[in-house]
């Protein structure tokens, strides 16, 4: 596994990325998607989920902080 997760940029540039590779080219959602993820990518998706995992347990304050 890489050292250093992503930044907050990067792994939206990453989901922006595979979000790209499911859609058609006039913009329609392709209805199945074959995806070839390198080892890279997965480690950067399994640190994209811990992190929205560890998240999760402060969603509640987080949301009241952003509707202030």
């Amino acid at each position: 596994m890489r050292k250093e997760p992503l930044s907050m940029l990067a792994q939206s540039d990453l989901i922006d990325t595979l979000i790209g590779r499911c859609v058609m080219r006039d913009g329609a959602a392709a209805g199945e998607t074959l995806l070839f993820i390198d080892s890279e990518t997965l480690d950067d998706l399994v640190h994209l989920a811990n992190r929205l995992r560890r998240l999760a347990l402060f969603e509640d304050r987080i949301r009241a902080m952003a509707s202030q």
